[in-house]
């Protein structure tokens, strides 16, 4: 007996209406509808499949659950070349974090090379499982660190680069929590990409992309070739493809070309002169230099004002107006307190590497003499990626010393060839010398050269069969993901200490403005070599209709699954602690690395096992009500064990009109690295709230003495003691044909996830230190405990007025926080998703409208323990309000969490000819670093861009030909104005402008 769902999907298969296949069955895609499918008659057994939501092959079940497809022909029409491009116009998909502009200043602990993160609902990299074929893909080797909560924690994901764009038969996205069907990491959703199998014929396809305002050219060559053997029982199938991009250089475009975006800031903006705008740096070849030695106020120099009464001085290009003595060589030099030669960041850096990359993907199925199939899946890629980052410059908390007898120190020693030769210097600065600390100066003479090469293996053998009404499939596979970066033009401090102390002409000149330095001698090669590892091994039995019940029959499925994951994470002996620096405070690993301006960091390594059990029901309850049961237990190695449900329906009240919703547990294990990371000091320029609220209420608001943005230490250590991250996940939904061709689809979804890993954070530890002073006034400061995970250096007595007159304790510059991973309080996401499909035939053609979008109502990170304290105090007033309490409260349109994303899609497709015209839509968001002591955010507005094909279908030779132009971003779309690096919010936006491209398909 066939419930009323069933039949209606069968029919409309039938019918080769792709509309009704979507609009009853709810199998509602906002980007395509189903293909149709072969006629078939209705006492003919339909194919059994198996679609991403459901394990239960023929499940009716999974047309009920919210699922999006992208066929291949919609991938085509898209004009993407890369997993990174395809996510990004996903509506459901949130911002890649894991791209090269975006992590521009990441550095070596940043995943670079040819890499991007799945990211659905903005809930977090490592919150989408990501399969292919129904099976766990392997996780990128690259991982890097993503704020939650307060801080930046380590985050992994699959590599969307490894998709095998082209040839892919279709990209299935479940826009729902799907653990209890395929177990950790579902907890936004699930992305499942299915390859063509028994394919036949040969197709290839060659692309060519121009960029209107860049010198960028694209080439894209694709292959798929498929054959049937062995009298029709053994199938090949080969998908290849290979893509070659040039670089995108800052200086290829006038709008990125400089640091400093304050002209592009209009001048009635509030935010006009605001210093985030500036992006270039106090740090150049024109450093400043520190006296080691204190300097009395009676000395020459002091007097004669050479230095400042601190013993600083700044450098400059000679004629420059500040200066006040000169240093030779086309220097000059002042007393510090005149302000740096700014550098531009953006003088030789890419937004994006030179890339070649290749992918290869081959399906290999026989049947056996038994009628057993073997199928068998080979996966490889293989990238290369070269990309310029800017030169490097010190930490602030680790300096470098010019030594008193440096060859090149104007205080040199008496009789050194560049001693400086006046009366000053003659009378203050004693025979042996003096030494000096370099301060604000950078490595400028070459910049920084990334090469990465990435490659990735997957092989599967598998084998399914029949069993009387059974159906079982196992298979067993191993995965490898690997990534080597090599960083050239870095600096070593030890190399560079033991050129600053040489005495001969050899010895680096941070005084010759980067001409004839030698800086050769201190350069060094820093490699990261990172490799991760999948073995599963799978087992399960499934059977559509165990017995009947008045509305249909019970589909089951039950099975048992095995996962070996493992990590390895090698760094540079310059930071893992092999080859050691102690700086002049004595400062070494692990807190110093041997590389200047990069974290020391040790190899890491761990893995686990998992064992999962899993069962799933499909109950038919009514002839127009199924239901959906399923549960899972998983047993982790290292975190224990975790029992997870899930319940869905689709009930269909009258024939127009079906109602789809669930309820699920999800959950998502610790990563490997969170667990197993040891003792990491990361570096970072940090706000001192305290230093901020004596400046700004004890006379110093524009920090002429105090300096109360600098570089501090975090430290961070994985844990045992974390918990899995769980999750209640619910959605409810309705389709609507109100006429035939016409599909409507609403669904209202929530996340509420518990014990969500994060840090408390450098900034939120930095606010409770002054949240604790300004509760302790300015009494009894000598005895006075403030956050005891903020280690504070010695107080400046020149400072501490300031602090005293703003009504606090006086304190010293932080030398670190100690943070630790941890399970923090609920995040909460929640939205709704909307789409409009229509589908006609005509004597004019095909044509096909697809709208869909999806809207976050709701992002929160509820504050618990500390952070409400905060939260509190500055609702209380106590606190500012532009003092920004990091990663808790309302978290929608804050920083890339744009509140919708929509895309509109029109097809036409005649016997010749085709067009289509897209549009994408990203909502505004707001940037907090923006945000005014008034609490006025600056708000980055929404971006819209157009795409447009057209297509010429002819036979040359016999070989069917299709022509397509393409104009992606059809009216010069650029993006909006951001604080940032380039002047755009990189992680939600792209900023290239109009490009077009030509795509030629031969299908021999």
């Amino acid at each position: 007996m066939i419930n009323k769902i069933t039949q209606v999907i069968r029919n409309s298969r039938q019918r080769l209406s792709p509309v009704c296949v979507l609009a009853v069955a709810a199998s509602l895609s906002p980007y395509t509808l189903a293909q149709s499918q072969p006629h078939t008659p209705a006492d003919e057994e339909i194919e059994k499949i198996a679609v991403v939501g459901s394990q239960i092959k023929g499940a009716e079940i999974s047309e009920a659950l919210a699922v999006s497809h992208l066929d291949a022909e919609d991938i085509a029409a898209m004009g993407i070349d890369s997993g990174d491009d395809l996510l990004q116009l996903i509506p459901e998909n949130g911002q890649n974090f894991f791209n090269e502009a975006g992590n521009i200043s990441g550095g070596v602990n940043a995943a670079r090379g040819d890499v991007g993160a799945f990211n659905l609902r903005n809930i977090g990299t490592g919150n989408t499982l990501v399969l292919i074929n129904g099976r766990r893909m392997v996780n990128s080797a690259a991982y890097q660190t993503e704020e939650v909560g307060g801080s930046f924690v380590p985050v992994n994901t699959v590599n969307s680069q490894i998709i095998p764009v082209f040839g892919a038969k279709r990209v299935e996205v479940l826009r729902d929590g799907a653990s209890a069907i395929y177990g950790a990491d579902a907890v936004a959703g699930v992305v499942n990409t299915v390859t063509p199998t028994n394919y036949e014929g040969f197709d290839i396809r060659v692309k060519w992309q121009e960029f209107e305002h860049l010198p960028r050219n694209d080439q894209t060559l694709s292959l798929h070739w498929g054959k049937t053997f062995n009298g029709g029982k053994t199938n090949i199938g080969v998908i290849a493809n290979y893509y070659q991009r040039d670089r995108v250089n800052s200086q290829d475009d006038p709008r990125w070309s400089n640091a400093d975006l304050s002209d592009r800031v209009s001048p009635d903006s509030p935010w006009f002169g605001h210093p985030e705008f500036n992006n270039t740096s106090a740090n150049s070849l024109y450093g400043q230099f520190d006296i080691v030695d204190s300097v009395s106020s009676g000395n020459p120099l002091r007097a004669d004002g050479l230095v400042d009464r601190s013993g600083e001085f700044e450098t400059y290009p000679s004629g420059d107006p500040r200066c006040t003595w000169e240093l030779g060589n086309g220097l000059c030099a002042a007393p510090d307190g005149q302000g740096t030669v700014r550098f531009n960041m953006n003088e030789n850096r890419d937004l994006t590497s030179k890339l070649d990359r290749t992918n290869v993907f081959i399906n290999v199925n026989h049947t056996l003499e038994n009628g057993w199939e073997a199928f068998t899946e080979l996966m490889a890629y293989k990238s290369n990626t070269n990309l310029r980052r800017h030169p490097t410059a010190s930490f602030s908390s680790s300096r470098l010393i010019v030594a008193a007898d440096n060859y090149y120190n104007p205080f040199g020693p008496c009789g050194s060839p560049n001693r400086l030769d006046n009366e000053s210097v003659a009378a203050g600065v004693p025979c042996e010398g003096l030494a000096l600390t370099i301060d604000n100066y950078r490595f400028a003479e070459y910049p920084r050269i990334v090469d990465n090469s990435g490659e990735t293996f997957r092989v599967l053998q598998g084998l399914r069969g029949y069993w009387g009404e059974w159906d079982w499939e196992t298979a067993v596979s191993w995965s490898k993901d690997t990534k080597d970066d090599v960083t050239r033009n870095r600096v070593s401090n030890t190399l560079m200490q033991e050129a600053l102390n040489d005495t001969t002409e050899n010895a680096y000149n941070p005084f010759a403005i980067g001409v004839n330095s030698n800086i050769e001698r201190a350069l060094i090669d820093v490699y990261r070599k990172s490799e991760s590892e999948l073995k599963t091994f799978d087992v399960k039995f499934s059977n559509p209709g165990i017995f009947e019940l008045p509305g249909g029959l019970v589909g089951f499925v039950s099975g048992v699954e095995y996962r070996h994951e493992s990590f390895k994470d090698d760094r540079d002996p310059r930071l893992d602690g092999t080859i050691q620096f102690t700086d002049a405070q004595g400062d070494t690993y692990p807190f110093v690395s041997d590389v200047v301006n990069s974290s020391p960091t040790p190899d890491n390594s761990g893995s686990r096992s998992v064992t999962s059990l899993f069962a799933e029901f499909q109950i038919p309850l009514l002839d127009n009500l199924d239901i959906q049961v399923a549960a899972r237990y998983e047993d982790f190695s290292d975190v224990g064990d975790t029992t997870v449900g899930k319940v869905a329906f689709g009930y269909r009240p009258f024939e127009p009109v079906l109602l789809r919703g669930s309820w699920s547990q999800a959950f998502r294990a610790p990563n490997l690295v969170t667990i197993n990371e040891e003792i990491v000091a990361r570096t970072q320029t940090r706000t001192d709230y305290a230093c901020l609220y004596a400046a700004e209420n004890g006379g110093d608001p524009g920090q002429d003495v105090l300096d109360c943005n600098y570089s501090l230490q975090r430290i961070a250590q994985g844990s045992q003691e974390l918990k899995p991250e769980e999750s209640d996940n619910t959605s409810i939904g309705i389709v609507v044909e109100p006429l035939d061709g016409l599909a409507i689809t609403l669904d209202y979804w929530s996340i509420e996830k518990e014990n969500t890993i994060g840090l408390f954070g450098e900034e939120n530890h930095s606010l409770l230190d002054l949240l604790t002073r300004l509760e302790q006034g300015t009494a009894n400061c000598g005895s006075a405990t403030f956050n005891s995970s903020v280690n504070r250096g010695e107080i400046d007595p020149d400072e501490a007025a300031y602090y005293q007159a703003a009504g606090i304790c006086p304190a010293g510059q932080i030398n670190y926080i100690d943070d630790r991973y941890a399970n923090l309080d609920k995040r909460t996401v929640s939205g709704h998703d909307l789409g409009v499909y229509y589908s006609i035939k005509t004597d004019y053609g095909r044509f096909k409208i697809d709208y869909n979008a999806s809207f976050l109502d709701k992002f929160e990170q509820q504050a618990g323990g500390l952070a409400t304290q905060l939260v509190e105090a500055q609702e209380s007033g106590l606190l500012p309000a532009n003092y920004p309490v990091m990663g808790f409260a309302d978290l929608v349109r804050r920083n890339g969490n744009q509140k919708e994303k929509h895309s509109l899609r029109f097809m036409w497709r005649g016997d010749v000819f085709g067009a289509t015209l897209s549009g994408y839509r990203i909502g505004s968001f707001y940037q907090s670093e923006l945000t005014l002591e008034d609490g006025t955010r600056y708000n980055i507005p929404a971006m819209t861009t157009f795409d447009a094909t057209v297509d010429y279908k002819v036979q040359i030779e016999s070989v069917d030909t299709r022509f397509r132009l393409g104009i992606k971003n059809l009216t010069d779309e650029r993006a909006p104005l951001a604080a940032s690096s380039f002047g755009f919010f990189e992680d939600a936006h792209r900023d290239y402008g109009r490009y077009f491209y030509m795509d030629v398909r031969a299908s021999f």
